[in-house]
């Protein structure tokens, strides 16, 4: 009786060991398992994050403050007018030139704000930042910037020699000849011209109250209404056609470079003619996602 118990109570304890055994392996084998795939995990999580040195593929887009874009990488945004409005500096180009953005991070080549946005941004992340103009595209040279009066004048009599009146009408002058002023487009007649003296007297002839378009053609310039003809003062008078809406939506050429209006206004009556580029000066919101890592 007492061999057979102690046998019994030998076969139990050993039974007792292998469960003991099996849970430890199992244990083990669990936490192996484990360190393995968060090893794997923390490796996959580094090589998807963005760091400088590293060549990326990015979608962008950028806009003003006011919403408006200025340049994007993708089609579908370029394309659509009515929920992305466009700056007036926004160049359309080929459906197939928009391809995400590639560069290497921190090597100089993007503008600085934007290089530093990307670091730590992981792939298929994306992110809206905005960016002040020491981090964008710069400030505004002053000496770029034109004041000029809403409500202007222009002589109702002009005065050329022979060829600076073809260089100004592009035809030789003739009396009682019939011309249009260059600048505002309204009609001019050749009020005199002495050959002898060289001296072509040119008569403006606006109409009262009518609009001419300066600065441009169909979207670009803008209009100015002659609001007055003082013939004693042998002066026109003309209002330009701008509020102050219109700071930062209206360009202009004036034949040799292109404009943008900015700063309307109309309490002190005055304008200013941007002849710097539309993004200096400029706050930028660039929405970026990050498509890949090269290498």
């Amino acid at each position: 009786m007492r061999s057979f118990r102690l046998s019994r109570d030998v076969t139990g304890a050993v039974n007792v060991l292998l469960i003991v055994l099996i849970a430890v392996l199992m244990v083990s084998a669990s936490t192996v398992v484990i360190l393995i795939y968060q090893g794997g995990q923390s490796e996959e999580s580094s090589s998807d994050v963005v760091e400088v040195g590293q060549t990326i593929k990015v979608n962008y887009i950028g806009k003003l403050l006011d919403g408006r874009v200025f340049d994007t990488s993708l089609v579908s945004v370029a394309n659509d007018d009515a929920a992305y409005p466009k700056t007036l500096s926004f160049a359309k180009r080929s459906n197939s030139s928009y391809v995400p953005l590639s560069f290497e991070v921190g090597a100089g080549k993007m503008i600085s704000g934007f290089d530093a946005a990307v670091i730590g941004m992981k792939v298929g992340e994306t992110k809206t930042v905005t960016l002040t103009p020491d981090k964008a595209y710069g400030e505004m040279d002053p000496a770029k910037l034109v004041i000029f009066q809403l409500t202007d004048s222009a002589p109702l009599l002009q005065t050329f020699t022979a060829s600076s009146f073809k260089a100004n009408y592009g035809v030789n002058a003739a009396q009682g000849l019939t011309v249009y002023d260059p600048f505002y487009g309204w009609e001019a007649t050749v009020y005199e011209y002495d050959v002898q003296a060289d001296r072509v007297t040119v008569k403006n002839v606006p109409t009262l109250n009518a609009l001419y378009h300066i600065y441009g053609t169909g979207s670009s310039g803008w209009d100015v209404k002659v609001t007055g003809i003082d013939s004693n003062a042998g002066l026109i008078t003309v209002q330009h056609q701008l509020d102050e809406s219109d700071s930062d939506m209206v360009k202009g050429t004036d034949g040799a470079s292109t404009f943008f209006v900015i700063d309307v206004d109309e309490t002190n009556g005055t304008a200013v003619r941007n002849y710097n580029t539309e993004l200096l000066g400029k706050s930028l919101v660039f929405t970026i996602t990050i498509v890949s890592i090269v290498e």
